[in-house]
């Protein structure tokens, strides 16, 4: 059998995490998204500390804080997450004030998986 046709198994997938063999393989811990924009002083961070004023603690913790990442140029922001439930809740929720608190005059929210 030729070796790129077969698929990778669990045993397979367990060796390459970390202390598993595969010493390329890094596992991090992820950081909030306002602690990762403080740590990088983003010239965003005024526009996500307006945002987070305009929304629940909680709302703002479970959907904003667990953003994979956030862009934004003169017209649009783009929100990037991986929860499929949570690009819904944002699109169908927050798109008011996410539109205020960036300035912009279009929000894209794209989904990982």
């Amino acid at each position: 059998m030729r070796r790129d046709l077969i698929v990778p198994g669990e045993m397979d997938e367990i060796a390459a995490l970390p202390g598993g063999g595969d010493p390329r393989v890094v596992r991090e811990q992820f950081t909030p998204l306002l602690m990762r924009m403080e740590q990088e002083q983003s010239p965003i961070l005024p526009s996500l500390l307006k945002l987070k004023g305009l929304m629940t603690e909680e709302d703002f913790n479970k959907y904003i804080n667990t953003l994979q990442n956030i862009r934004r140029n003169d017209t649009t922001v783009m929100l990037v997450t991986d929860d499929a439930l949570a690009k819904t809740y944002i699109e169908g929720k927050f798109l008011k004030q996410v539109e205020d608190a960036f300035g912009v005059q279009f929000v894209r929210v794209v989904c990982l998986n």
